[in-house]
């Protein structure tokens, strides 16, 4: 690892979340959502005017006062038509029906209040307060980004392999005994192989200007040393930026890095780095092109240290010398990444390749493997589990020849990143790999199983349960609802199923429940029998998609 080379680039290949806060995610499910006009009326979203007037009189059949001679049925009818009407004249009008599919229910009245209409005045004020509080968070966190990793590398393999020195009883002296030493006389044998630590502070200075000060320091055997950097990142134009960094102390070190893209499907990429003003500095070109849909291919040629009409002096000795590569790296539809690169060069090349699997509730498995002619045979496998809204924890195998084996368990959180290695050999041991990966990988599974899992349940059903009682009158009213339309549509709906009896080819509703099924008592679970009886017309039963079932008129979930 260099201590020094500490840049930190835009366009650098940061790990964003897949996919949002879960209960957050679950919150917004959950709510109550604004009225479904489609839903309503039992239509999909494709549907023709024609479609349309036609679901309008079926329902008009059920729902409109005038079809109802008892008072109480009329106001319920009378209260369910309303919606009906407002449904109908929304779809059946062009213009309004664009601006409902575009912005919704909300976008119809131009008024952009928070919240759904059926929060109370307490209810917007809390919501205002939280989104600005939010705000706030996000202002001060551009204002000045805090960065920061320690790495405490430790060398465990005494205490695998204890080297215990004979002792020789002098002429004519007794044999002392051996004495057993318990487990903690082993973990006494650790030691620090390596301490790394680096901290970085990134601050908008323009619109498009933005500078990083950070500072790196190393310390390997009780020597050590560190460095400060600065780095300058604008963006000149939608296609190009740039970034300039330079070291505060010795050693000096330039570098200078820009992005252009070419097209949508092509950019350039180069890096200019000069360490000394005695020879030139060191160049490398990156051309890239989009391949597939998801798939990047790229070439990248790398000058190492080379010489100019005897400016840089004899590179003949120097290690860092030419090579070219040939890249690719993409993603699948489930959200898998992969790359892989092909590096010839004077002094060394290789060949090296990952894979990043997505796993379930927000885990990733990586596997990588390298083949090079100057590090030998490496080869990694380690997962990456996410604790809560800022926390990961991840953990990985890291073995070859000649490096050995080595244990990496790694903790972030927002920005902040602490790494522990640990050496657990000095060269390659099949049984020690073996169990390097076996125990990292049962700690991981457990941790899912017996913390994680049990974890994500509880807090669900918390968030449940809170979103009911929040939700509890709005709620109550739904299902309230939902029971006198289908009181409504009770006697139509045993006539529909009368007439389908005396066809040859009728349609019958037997049974028919809407809700979780796997208790059919829960109150969440309610009969809609005869709700899809009465959506039955010429023994054909059609139920659009497209949108959620609650929207219909006469469901709702407890």
């Amino acid at each position: 690892m260099d201590p020094y080379e500490f840049t930190q680039s835009v366009h650098d290949d940061v790990e964003h979340e897949v996919n949002d806060d879960e209960l957050e995610q679950l919150e917004r499910e959950l709510a109550p959502s604004s009225a479904d006009y489609y839903g309503i009326l039992n239509i999909s979203k494709k549907a023709t005017d024609e479609e349309i007037k036609d679901a309008y009189k079926k329902l008009c059949r059920f729902f409109h006062p005038d079809k109802h001679t008892d008072e109480e049925k009329r106001k319920m009818a009378e209260s369910r038509f309303q919606v009906i009407q407002k449904a109908y004249e929304v779809l059946i009008d062009p213009s309004k029906r664009v601006i409902y599919d575009q912005y919704g229910e909300e976008g119809l009245t131009a008024s952009w209040d928070l919240g759904p209409r059926y929060k109370s005045t307490e209810e917007l004020r809390e919501e205002y307060e939280k989104k600005a509080k939010q705000k706030r968070e996000q202002d001060l966190e551009s204002l000045v980004r805090s960065k920061a990793e320690f790495q405490l590398t430790l060398d465990a393999t005494q205490v695998l392999d204890p080297y215990e020195p004979v002792v020789f009883a002098g002429f004519g002296g007794v044999q002392p005994v051996k004495r057993n030493k318990g487990p903690f006389h082993l973990l006494a044998k650790a030691q620090v192989n390596q301490l790394f630590m680096r901290h970085s502070f990134d601050t908008q200075l323009g619109p498009q200007t933005f500078a990083t000060i950070g500072g790196s320091m190393v310390s390997r055997s009780g020597m050590g040393g560190g460095n400060v950097l600065g780095t300058i990142r604008h963006t000149v134009s939608p296609k190009l930026s740039g970034e300039l960094t330079a070291t505060l102390l010795k050693p000096r070190m330039i570098l200078f890095k820009s992005y252009y893209s070419i097209s949508n499907d092509s950019f350039v990429n180069t890096t200019t780095q000069a360490n000394s003003i005695y020879e030139p500095p060191v160049i490398s070109v990156t051309l890239g092109r989009r391949i597939f849909q998801a798939t990047t291919g790229y070439i990248t040629y790398r000058t190492g240290q080379w010489s100019l009409f005897g400016w840089g002096g004899d590179v003949s000795r120097k290690m860092d010398r030419s090579s070219v590569a040939l890249g690719l790296a993409g993603a699948t539809k489930k959200g898998n990444n992969f790359s892989c690169e092909l590096q010839t060069g004077i002094t060394a090349s290789h060949l090296a390749g990952e894979y990043g699997y997505k796993l379930p509730n927000q885990a990733r498995l990586r596997i990588s493997g390298t083949l090079s002619s100057g590090g030998g045979i490496m080869g990694s496998v380690g997962s990456e589990h996410k604790i809560s809204q800022y926390i990961r924890v991840g953990m990985s195998l890291e073995c070859g020849v000649p490096m050995g084996i080595v244990v990496k368990f790694r903790v972030t959180r927002l920005g902040q990143k602490v790494v522990l290695p640990i050496i657990l050999a000095s060269d390659f041991d099949l049984r020690l790999a073996f169990f390097g990966a076996f125990v990292p990988a049962s700690v991981a599974i457990a941790l899912e199983h017996f913390f994680l899992k049990p974890r994500r349940k509880r807090l669900i059903k918390e968030k449940i349960d809170q979103l009911r009682e929040e939700h509890a009158d709005y709620l109550a009213t739904r299902k309230q609802e939902a029971l006198d339309a289908q009181q409504l549509m009770a006697d139509i709906s045993e006539r529909k199923r009368n007439q389908e009896e005396k066809k040859a080819d009728g349609l019958v509703i037997v049974k028919a429940w809407y809700g979780q099924l796997d208790d059919l008592e829960s109150e969440s679970v309610i009969d809609v029998t005869a709700v899809i009886q009465t959506l039955v017309n010429d023994s054909r039963l059609t139920i659009p998609g497209g949108h959620s079932k609650v929207n219909f008129p006469f469901i709702v979930t407890a």
